[in-house]
């Protein structure tokens, strides 16, 4: 696996017209491992990004308490077998120093995850779009526990009319049901057991909606009962527009899935899980 800590080096390395891209912030986990595994079975070169994006910190303090796990993340794709990986300094991504023109979200990227961290969504697609430019890859590759960041990039490429194709991969969870995330490390024991009743919320109306339920009031409120107690505090729960992010509100008559965000033992967590028939 070859280390490009420069966009230069970048630039250099010969990786063919195949190309599949993990834009990531490090501290990976299995989520991350399973974005690289789809894109080594649909690509012939696979790189991976480890970027820490300031544009994506509203806040200071949460830029500074982002872990940083370097020796062990490029550890995992080494043995994962990954062709590179690309390692920018700020001044690779953003030349133009602290003067960036950052891509609007829109309106998709005002709600939810955009609510409560205002420009979070700009700066996360401003940095996507930096690295698609530089890469140059056939395919982006991106989980759908992050749904609205997935649901903006497929947005932001149909819009820029660029040539990648954005691949949502299944979201990924721990053997008791967890989903797979860099805060999952903050929960404590009881923390952790509470949490696993946003993926046994998701379960039970995905169940409803499956028996014929189309009322989306009605599913999230049999997710509230299911998170009723605890150390749960709800920040958000909707019933969305897969391909737009819009809320829905009476009736679920489109491509939908159901989106949690909640604190748990004052862990910032998101589950979502895609309502079928």
């Amino acid at each position: 696996m070859q280390q490009l800590t420069s966009s230069q080096q970048l630039s250099a390395f010969a990786r063919g017209s195949d190309v599949g891209l993990v834009p990531t912030m490090g501290a990976l986990h299995a989520g991350h491992a399973s974005l690289v595994e789809r894109a080594k079975q649909e690509n012939g070169c696979v790189i991976v990004s480890i970027f820490v994006n300031p544009l994506q910190f509203n806040k200071a303090d949460d830029l500074r308490k982002y872990p940083q796990t370097l020796v062990a993340d490029i550890a995992l794709l080494e043995k994962l077998n990954v062709d590179a990986v690309y390692l920018p300094q700020y001044a690779d991504v953003y030349p133009e120093g602290n003067d960036v023109q950052q891509l609007s979200a829109g309106s998709a990227g005002d709600s939810f995850e955009g609510a409560a961290r205002p420009g979070h969504f700009d700066g996360m697609l401003t940095v996507v779009h930096r690295l698609l430019q530089q890469v140059s890859p056939s395919h982006v590759y991106f989980g759908e526990k992050d749904a609205q960041q997935l649901c903006l990039a497929r947005l932001m490429v149909e819009k820029l009319e660029m040539p990648v194709k954005v691949v949502g991969c299944d979201l990924i969870r721990d053997a008791d049901g967890l989903a797979f995330s860099s805060r999952n490390v903050h929960l404590s024991d009881a923390a952790r057991n509470d949490a696993l009743r946003l993926h046994q919320a998701l379960i039970r109306a995905s169940e409803d909606f499956a028996a014929g339920e189309r009322q989306a009031q009605n599913l999230l409120n049999t997710i509230h009962e299911v998170l009723n107690g605890g150390d749960i505090k709800i920040a958000y729960c909707a019933v969305v527009n897969d391909k737009t992010f819009a809320e829905l509100n009476a009736e679920v008559d489109c491509g939908s899935r159901v989106i949690i965000a909640a604190e748990v033992g004052g862990v910032h967590l998101l589950d979502n899980m895609s309502l079928v028939s």
